[in-house]
């Protein structure tokens, strides 16, 4: 993308396609979804009585969590840490 008249644009000819092995949608104010995927990692969520709760933090290998689905409903600045400090831990991992 170039920014271009007060926009973003494509680059022609950039286009890259790849085929991932996991797609996740971070969406805020939701909680975290009752899922197969939730249940293979093994994690515990809290439960609120408001709300889907979080999942409970644990240092467990190989399973990273930030934002809402950690923390709870909360400000974006601390989502943006929180994700960032989980890449961080992924990329040690």
């Amino acid at each position: 993308m170039e920014f271009r008249d007060g926009r973003f644009e494509p680059v022609p000819g950039s286009a890259v396609t790849c085929r991932p092995d996991l797609v996740l949608l971070a969406m805020g104010f939701v909680g975290p979804e009752k899922s197969k995927l939730l249940e293979a990692s093994a994690s515990t969520t809290t439960t609120r009585q408001r709300g889907q709760g979080r999942l409970v933090r644990d240092q467990r290998a190989g399973v990273f969590v930030a934002g809402d689905m950690g923390r709870g409903q909360s400000l974006i600045v601390w989502a943006i840490a929180e994700g960032r400090s989980a890449a961080a831990g992924v990329d040690q991992y």
